[in-house]
């Protein structure tokens, strides 16, 4: 074993090392760290004996020649020294993380990672010691690439087979990995998504997607005939293959159109012939948005867009996004101060968590910013559920 090789290695590793940027002369000192790496002063000796007949190295002695105090030598034997010591070269192992960045982010030109690659190259030129991600890791680039570039939804285990060839592999190994990353660099990702909605929103489907609604729509799918679900008193469920194909073609007589959050509350809704209930679940998928957003061109101009949902901070955020991303006219519903107190009157409240109070006053809600201001000046959030209690 080539201790006092490696610990010579060591001490030269950095990143000015790495990134080229260093020469010159090294001179450790011989202390009890440099000892202990190279197991005793006996094997340093003899290994320091052998390093300065390759010429490699030069020991400072001092007590006749018996101790050596200092070793000096030159940077640039460090490549030497790894091939003695069977290692390989930080500095050409940093250009070769460079190399496959550089590839992994020819693959994702055009794509909104090239941002991330920017990045990680940037700290690689550095001489970082990159261990996010792990650079020796090619499938995690392969997942990230292709997540970037879907463009027909596909089930999660469809994914990591065509990727990794294991329909397991992704959701063990891979996925947190790559969310973390679209949550910061994707344009699709929203503050507030949880892992389905991001991998969902980038096509990758991690459950059967549905679409619900209450109320007297006419579709297509394809080009079929018009299917009126104002016969579905109790609701109407297309499934995501439905959902891909299927285009909102009339909604007669709506007046009022309202996105519902939470399941049970959506389930109680009555069927109206004026109203068009949605069941919203979260942060709605391309696909949906898609659906949806035909119903601007179909419905009439004094139709009444609305949103209820939790009053909390995901309920802000799930508001602020259909208003920004379907309708610009959505107004909230049941959302408002005067509900809010109502609801906590009536101790419908939940304590809300430090960390989640920090984002909600960061966050500008807009139109909802009185229920903000509430929320905030009592530390409490409510679920929509617990608003049928209060009924």
């Amino acid at each position: 074993m080539k201790l006092l090789t490696e610990y010579l290695i060591q001490t030269a590793d950095g990143p000015a090392y790495r990134s080229g940027n260093l020469d010159g002369m090294r001179h450790p000192s011989v202390d009890g760290k440099m000892i202990r790496a190279a197991g005793g002063m006996r094997n340093l000796i003899n290994e320091a004996e052998e390093l300065e007949k390759a010429g490699l190295i030069r020991a400072e002695r001092k007590n006749l020649g018996m101790d050596i105090v200092r070793i000096h030598y030159p940077v640039s034997v460090i490549p030497e020294l790894c091939i003695r010591a069977g290692v390989e070269d930080p500095r050409a192992k940093q250009l070769r993380w460079i190399r496959a960045a550089g590839k992994w982010a020819g693959e994702a030109k055009g794509t909104f990672l090239e941002p991330y690659y920017d990045a990680l190259l940037q700290r690689l030129e550095a001489g970082q010691d990159v261990k996010k991600p792990d650079m020796e890791d090619g499938d995690f680039f392969h997942c990230l690439n292709r997540a970037a570039v879907i463009e027909s939804p596909v089930w999660r285990r469809q994914f990591s087979s065509e990727v990794l060839h294991d329909s397991k592999m992704f959701e063990k190994k891979y996925q947190d990995k790559v969310v973390t990353v679209l949550e910061k660099y994707s344009p699709l990702s929203e503050e507030g998504m949880t892992a389905d909605d991001i991998l969902r929103v980038h096509g990758i489907k991690t459950y059967s997607q549905t679409l619900e609604w209450k109320g007297p729509l006419v579709y297509r799918i394809g080009s079929g005939k018009p299917i009126d679900s104002s016969v579905n008193l109790f609701g109407t469920v297309i499934n995501a293959q439905t959902l891909e194909q299927a285009v909102p073609i009339a909604v007669p007589g709506i007046r009022h159109i309202i996105f519902v959050e939470n399941k049970a509350n959506y389930e109680s809704m009555d069927f109206r012939e004026d109203t068009l209930y949605i069941y919203c679940h979260g942060f709605f998928s391309p696909k949906e948005l898609k659906f949806l957003g035909v119903l601007t061109e179909i419905t009439g101009g004094n139709t009444e867009y609305l949103h209820w949902g939790d009053m909390d901070l995901g309920g802000i955020r799930i508001f602020l996004y259909n208003q920004r991303k379907l309708f610009p006219g959505l107004k909230p519903y049941r959302m408002d101060a005067s509900a809010y107190e109502t609801a906590i009157a009536q101790g419908a409240g939940i304590p809300m968590k430090k960390e989640k109070k920090e984002k909600l006053q960061r966050l500008d809600a807009g139109d909802l910013d009185g229920l903000k201001e509430c929320i905030l000046e009592t530390g409490m959030e409510i679920e929509q559920e617990a608003l049928l209690l209060v009924d």
